[in-house]
């Protein structure tokens, strides 16, 4: 009980009050945390001798405190709640390993075939772009529901042996693939995965991705913000309703500040009051009546007139013949 407890009070540290947070937030319902148990040390050892590298330090602790991440919410619509936000990371048996080989025939291509030269550098951060071959270890740490993958990287060490006494090598303490990708301090960084087979820079840590994860409260496609792709027309407008800051802010980081002043606003604001209120009342029919009930009125204002002058001959024109039937 003391374990729950602990790992429950763990987890709400790890939240950074998120869930207090949607509570508040207009129209978002059913915010659910899935409560795991934290991974058995025994496991990580055992995940770490099988893909022979470390985990980052900053993820071990992560995977100890509680085994993957799940939190969902929902929104209310007039049809009832519809699934919206979720922050999810996989858990530690799930953290599989993608690419890896490349393949002896052209029968059966993999991953690694695709890459050839495609040793660039991102055009947003600059870093180099990993690859599906041996130089690069990528694990997946979110499906993101298919359309991309967060991914774990490991690079290849490029400061030889230096970091590392050669008796420990020899020992058996490190082998030669644990030296290559960093041994206990090794190269991490975290990318997305698009479904063109694009890489696109996300963090250089863990924590800084889960802090992102956080920031964007899991709405649908939010790595998106932060390529040169950028969202689609939907995930803008959640976007608009929920973190219009951060879409602000992610644009920014994404542009040249002198070209800041010139980037449009975003989409057309919506009101949120008016959009889970339901069926709004009918009022604008009648404002827009209006207008043709003026011009009516100007139009019988100068049919009148006309009918006016036309009475007034005849009534002149009557006038005069009277004395002429009196004098008879």
């Amino acid at each position: 009980m003391e374990d729950l407890d602990k790992t429950k009070s763990l987890l709400d540290q790890l939240n950074v009050g998120i869930i207090t947070y949607l509570g508040k937030k207009n129209g978002v319902c059913k915010v659910d945390l899935d409560q795991r148990t934290p991974a058995d040390r025994h496991a990580v050892l055992m995940w770490e001798q099988r893909n022979t590298c470390f985990l980052p330090e900053d993820l071990k602790n992560f995977y100890l405190t509680t085994d993957g991440y799940k939190l969902t919410w929902c929104v209310k619509m007039d049809n009832g709640p519809i699934p919206l936000g979720k922050l999810h990371i996989n858990k530690l048996s799930q953290l599989t390993r993608i690419g890896g080989s490349i393949a002896p025939s052209h029968v059966n291509p993999t991953l690694a075939d695709l890459d050839g030269d495609s040793d660039t550098e991102d055009p947003v951060s600059g870093q180099e772009k990993p690859t599906f071959d041996n130089r690069c270890k990528v694990f997946e740490l979110d499906p993101c529901d298919g359309y991309g993958r967060v991914c774990l990287v490991y690079k290849e060490s490029r400061t030889g042996m230096s970091y590392f006494d050669a008796n420990e090598i020899f020992d058996g303490k490190y082998t030669s693939e644990l030296v290559r990708f960093g041994g206990n301090e090794p190269r991490v960084e975290i990318w997305f995965l698009d479904r063109a087979l694009r890489w696109h820079f996300l963090s250089d840590s863990f924590v800084a991705y889960y802090r992102l994860l956080l920031m964007h409260m899991g709405l649908p496609q939010w790595q998106y913000a932060l390529t040169d792709i950028g969202l689609s027309q939907q995930a803008q407008q959640w976007f608009n309703m929920y973190a219009p800051t951060r879409l602000e802010l992610d644009r920014e980081s994404m542009c040249d500040p002198h070209t800041l002043p010139s980037i449009p606003k975003s989409g057309s604001v919506l009101d949120i009051g008016k959009v889970f209120k339901g069926k709004t009342d009918k009022k604008k029919p009648a404002s827009s009546s209006q207008p043709n009930a003026a011009n009516a009125k100007k139009k019988t204002v100068i049919t009148s007139a006309k009918s006016q002058q036309v009475s007034g001959l005849r009534t002149s024109a009557s006038t005069s013949q009277l004395p002429n039937k009196i004098t008879k």
